[in-house]
């Protein structure tokens, strides 16, 4: 489809009037550059496309805020920049994670595939545990937990207050671990391993 947007300026002034046409032409033109930005961060093509539809998903949200073409640029680079930044820091916590889980389980076995193996169960567990919860409650544990979002900027987010916020992680974190504790001690630790052991 042909867009009938002349230049940067005309996507602002779209972007503004909440005119999708703005929007496909950012994506258009900008997509390619700021995935190739955040590989350069990353240090790698997985998770790049992700990172970057995520900002510009937050950009449309924000649009109004914007006065010029500029601040919308910096606000995708900064954006982008600092999700890569907690990606290459969420990959290396969960290194570590797996490494301290491999030496406690390798302890009893000694074999480090059936290690991955038990570890990749547990985090299955954990995923189905958080999908159990109930919807809101789900979006505020995800966002604490798998995206490190602070109190202030999931509520920002989810148009919470931090009370609710805070509300909602404390119930969440007691429904899992009930639901940890009907499974076995193990788990539960693991769980305490993976979350508050960073």
């Amino acid at each position: 489809m042909e867009l009938h947007v002349k230049n940067d300026e005309d996507c602002f002034r779209l972007l503004q009037e909440g005119d999708p046409a703005g929007l496909q032409y950012l994506i258009r033109i900008y997509f390619p550059v700021l995935c190739r930005y955040a590989i350069r961060i990353l240090n790698r093509d997985a998770s790049a496309e992700d990172l970057v539809e995520e900002a510009i998903i937050k950009l449309w949200e924000r649009r109004e805020a914007f006065t010029c073409i500029e601040e919308v640029k910096g606000f995708l680079y900064t954006s982008i920049r600092n999700s890569c930044i907690n990606n290459i820091r969420s990959r290396k916590r969960e290194q570590a994670r797996f490494q301290a889980f491999a030496q406690i389980h390798e302890e009893d076995t000694g074999a480090c595939i059936e290690s991955e193996i038990i570890y990749a169960e547990v985090l299955a567990d954990l995923r189905r545990s958080v999908n159990a919860l109930p919807a809101r409650m789900r979006k505020v544990f995800i966002l604490s937990h798998f995206k490190e979002m602070s109190n202030q900027e999931i509520a920002d987010h989810l148009h919470l207050s931090q009370q609710t916020v805070r509300n909602q992680k404390t119930r969440a974190f007691r429904l899992i671990k009930q639901w940890f504790k009907h499974r076995s001690a193990f788990l539960w630790s693991f769980f305490i391993l993976l979350f508050f052991c960073k």
